[in-house]
């Protein structure tokens, strides 16, 4: 019982947070972060990097709008590195090299602004005077927003290998929901759990599209269509940083503004988060141990 209540203040002191990867779970502690994949021959291959969040070598880095930015780069950072570790174990590729990891991060983050940012503005301007309507321009751009991103996700996860990296995500939260109640992690207490959460990257995804309609709509909307675009691109850290304290009020308070929140994004997350098996719940188990470390009470 004594290791019970241990373990209860640990979770309360630590903020936990993860990601799916192929055929495993990345999971993240301020101190460090471990990567569990399930291997071809059923083996589950564990591996901890001890890597301090920048927010923990970094005081200025949890100031409030300034820790939204910092926690957004570490977070995908350590993922696309964890995701791409995951591909060589399971795939039995060869290690890619760091400046080959980081082109891709650059690419990707290339494309995602220029379909889910830089598209939606242009066939907005399509239909609306940006400079006549501001509001109902950055409203319909978000209405575009929404439904590109919904397309989007819809269309992967109709494809089997991502079916199972949903799945895997529903492992990561239920690992962390289990470990933030302070309770023992075993599979029958993980699996117990709900699959969605309310620090998911995927509400954050929501919450970025309701905070860029409003601060969009403060942006003069000149006639030149390329500056009126890349100004929605220049004020993309602004966006992301407001859209972090949202999420880190909704997930911190039960208000109804906060319940309203966490249920819109409670209802993203249904496009990204499938419900696991017992072996994923296993994954993510070992995952969750490695990052915790020695920290961990059993």
């Amino acid at each position: 019982m004594g290791g019970m209540r241990l373990l209860l203040l640990l979770a309360k002191q630590v903020a936990l947070g993860g990601s799916a990867a192929l055929e495993g779970v990345m999971m993240k502690a301020p101190w460090a972060w471990a990567l569990a994949v399930r291997l071809p021959d059923g083996q589950i291959h564990v591996e901890r990097h001890e890597e301090p969040a920048l927010s923990q070598r970094y005081p200025r880095a949890k100031l409030p709008l300034i820790r939204g930015v910092v926690a957004l780069w570490d977070a995908l950072s350590v993922s696309y590195r964890a995701l791409a570790r995951s591909a060589e174990l399971v795939g039995g590729e060869e290690e890619m090299p760091k400046g080959a990891l980081w082109g891709t991060v650059a690419v990707s983050l290339l494309l995602g602004i220029a379909l889910f940012i830089v598209l939606p503005g242009f066939l907005a301007g399509l239909l609306l005077d940006a400079a006549r309507f501001p509001l109902l321009y950055n409203l319909l751009a978000g209405l575009l927003k929404v439904g590109i991103l919904v397309g989007y996700l819809r269309f992967i996860g109709r494809l089997p290998e991502i079916k199972r990296f949903f799945m895997y995500h529903g492992a990561e939260h239920k690992a962390i929901h289990a470990f933030e109640k302070g309770l023992p992690l075993t599979v029958e207490n993980v699996m117990a759990q709900p699959r969605f959460h309310p620090r998911c990257g995927t509400t954050f995804l929501a919450f970025v599209i309701v905070v860029s309609i409003l601060v969009y709509s403060f942006i003069p909307a000149p006639e030149v269509l390329w500056w009126r675009l890349l100004a929605r691109v220049l004020f993309l850290p602004v966006v992301a940083a407001l859209a972090f304290e949202l999420l880190y009020f909704s997930a911190r308070h039960n208000d109804p503004v906060s319940l309203f929140l966490r249920e819109l994004g409670f209802r993203f997350q249904a496009l990204t988060v499938a419900e696991p098996t017992p072996e994923m719940a296993e994954v993510a188990i070992r995952s969750t141990e490695a990052a915790l470390g020695e920290r961990v009470v059993a």
